[in-house]
């Protein structure tokens, strides 16, 4: 049989090595929004479920997609900077979509569990942002230390909240201190009691 091209070996090993930085362009995008220690892996499975949490939101795998051409006046004129140029125009695809993909997301768990702040109804970007402090949990680390969640608003939003923010006199300030020295507390006496459950962590039995 007559082949037309013959690299076969070849051609396996560059597909191969397209893949893996197509693996890697993925997580670099993730890091971005999650920390890498808080996201979990699938290779197969179709959706996501937690039967013990019936207030968690089920999830669907989504797929994205981009396009990855070579034209063949780039072959001819050995333009090896096509692949680098068609490597920027996939990741630049996958980081929209995946973006796109967690906003989303985010908004549709917010609407159903009513974890929404509207500003105009708090009066002012800084009573909406307090709103916002009151109605999350701060989280705690592996290591025990409570931690602030991450803010995400778009570079217009965000220049007029820190403008407000930072216009704000010591009074205001103060509460703001106050409250997160309330959910840092909380946050621990959570994590304790969590802790708790599970014997290595608890009181010891054979203590006196």
């Amino acid at each position: 049989m007559r082949s037309y091209f013959p690299y076969d070996a070849e051609a396996v090993m560059f597909n191969d090595a397209v893949i893996r930085a197509f693996v890697e362009f993925q997580k670099q995008i993730v890091a971005q929004y999650l920390p890498p220690q808080n996201t979990q892996r699938f290779r197969h499975g179709g959706a996501w479920r937690n039967p013990g949490n019936t207030e968690a939101l089920g999830g669907q795998i989504q797929t994205h997609s981009a396009i990855f051409e070579t034209r063949l006046d780039d072959i001819i004129k050995n333009d090896l900077a096509v692949i680098e140029r068609n490597f920027n125009q996939v990741r630049e695809a996958m980081h929209e979509q995946f973006a796109q993909m967690f906003y989303s997301t985010v908004g549709e768990a917010c609407n159903q569990s009513g974890n929404i702040v509207d500003a105009r109804a708090a009066g002012s970007l800084e009573e909406a942002f307090v709103a916002a402090l009151e109605k999350i949990e701060f989280g705690v680390d592996k290591d025990g230390t409570a931690r602030i969640p991450e803010f995400h608003v778009s570079p217009e939003f965000g220049g007029r909240m820190m403008a407000a923010l930072e216009s704000t006199p010591q009074e205001y300030r103060d509460r703001i201190e106050a409250l997160k020295a309330r959910k840092t507390a909380e946050a621990l006496a959570r994590e304790a009691e969590r802790k708790a459950k599970f014997v290595r962590y608890g009181p010891d039995p054979c203590a006196s």
